[in-house]
């Protein structure tokens, strides 16, 4: 090809809608990129023998919770809960309840039971239901699961997102949503506070129905 004809080819190259030329080190990274795990493929693999398992060991009864909030939300955070950024960052508890099922919302997609956990047969706490599950309580609580192994916050939010996603496929997605109302319910999960008078909205990891009282 001569020298005309070279450039007549690349002009006509350039012309194309769309069509350009794309730096070595930008179609490396476009390749690193597609070669990695989605962030949360891991997760499913995980769940059971690390993520379930360590909210269990750390849960606490929700009735110690709430009595050391009286001390102030910092230090009952720094007792019972756990925070990646050390200041100004909510505080998220593992969590055992046990309860009696008062009110459920299974109409809506982000479907709620609320608990009374302390028999004065008033709700104390939500239960989340699913499927669309609210929050990063799941992910933020784990010391494990840190913002600096990913990339960029929607890498970090996937990952929260397939959580959520194990919690309802693994532990929600077949509760009897027709009787849940005077069921006794036994529930570990995680909960989220930016203040002490924050509602107290559980998504479970575990969760165990029986007759009511």
């Amino acid at each position: 090809m001569n020298r005309l004809s070279l450039l007549t080819a690349v002009a006509l190259l350039l012309a194309l809608p769309g069509c350009k030329f794309v730096e070595t080190a930008e179609l490396a990274a476009r390749a690193e990129a597609s070669a990695k795990p989605a962030a949360g493929s891991d997760v499913a693999g995980r769940w059971d023998a690390e993520i379930v398992p360590y909210i269990v060991e750390k849960a606490k009864p929700l009735a110690e919770i709430r009595a050391a909030l009286g001390g102030g939300l910092d230090a009952t955070g720094k007792t019972f809960g756990y925070r990646e950024v050390p200041e100004g960052a909510p505080w998220n508890f593992p969590v055992a309840i046990t309860g009696t099922i008062v009110e459920a919302n299974t109409k809506s997609r982000a479907a709620t039971a609320d608990v009374d956990t302390d028999g004065d047969g008033k709700a104390d706490v939500t239960l989340q239901l699913g499927p669309v599950i609210k929050g990063t309580s799941i992910r933020d609580v784990l010391p494990f699961v840190s913002f600096t192994s990913y990339s960029n916050q929607i890498e970090y939010a996937d990952v929260a997102k397939a959580f959520n996603t194990q919690a309802f496929e693994r532990v929600l997605k077949d509760l009897p949503r027709d009787a849940l109302i005077g069921s006794r319910v036994e529930a570990t999960g995680v909960f989220t506070l930016r203040t002490a008078a924050d509602k107290v909205l559980v998504t479970p990891v575990l969760v165990k129905l029986g007759a009511g009282a």
